[in-house]
């Protein structure tokens, strides 16, 4: 109930205009279709199209994005729900436990 999903379309250049730092979203750049359709910073990326990302690097999430075609469906959650139901797991074991694998669309 606390997760929401946001459709973004890639622009001409292959961006949906936002940051990732630490798997949050740290920043929105303006009219961009992240701007437009909702993407909130201090939320936490937890899924792009479908494929969890919850404990990979950056650069990893990233690459992720770079390759998800021109619409990108993400899954986020905010900072507070993400970190209060983290806080006891060490990152190691958040990315172990985690099942990274692309889904069957």
């Amino acid at each position: 109930p606390f997760q929401r999903t946001v459709t973004l379309h890639k622009d001409s250049s292959g961006y949906v205009g936002f940051v990732i730092k630490k798997g949050q979203v740290a920043s929105i750049a303006r009219g961009t279709s992240a701007a437009r359709n909702g993407l909130l910073t201090n939320h936490y990326i937890c899924e792009v199209n479908g494929q969890n990302v919850i404990g990979l690097r950056d650069r990893d999430v990233t690459d992720i994005l770079a390759n998800a075609g021109d619409v990108v469906t993400l899954t986020i959650t905010p900072a507070v729900i993400y970190e209060h139901m983290v806080k006891k797991l060490s990152p190691g074991l958040v990315k172990a436990s985690m099942d990274h694998s692309v889904p069957d669309v």
